[in-house]
């Protein structure tokens, strides 16, 4: 992630429809760099495990950003994942 550009994917999927959804941003400048890293390391992605309780009909987040990949359930969607979540939607929507 220290190299520009990089993607920041958040991919929403379930719910009682089953509907997916995506956003992506590309972070391409320093300035947006020096944004979206603290967000970025701020979440803790060694400490997911792959064996994630999914409730029926709750949604699930994969989020990916250069070597980082995670699923994380909407029910363990706070702090950090939140904040990042969150932005990406709101900056992909904008």
């Amino acid at each position: 992630m220290d190299e520009l550009p990089f993607v920041i994917t958040v991919a929403r999927t379930g719910g009682f429809a089953g509907l997916r959804r995506e956003w992506s941003i590309e972070v391409a400048v320093p300035q947006d760099a020096d944004r979206w890293r603290p967000i970025v390391e701020a979440c803790p992605w060694d400490d997911l495990d792959g064996d994630r309780d999914v409730t029926a009909d709750g949604f699930v987040y994969a989020v990916s950003v250069a070597d980082h990949a995670a699923v994380v359930p909407e029910r363990e969607l706070d702090g950090p994942w939140r904040q990042l979540v969150d932005e990406v939607r709101r900056s992909a929507e904008a």
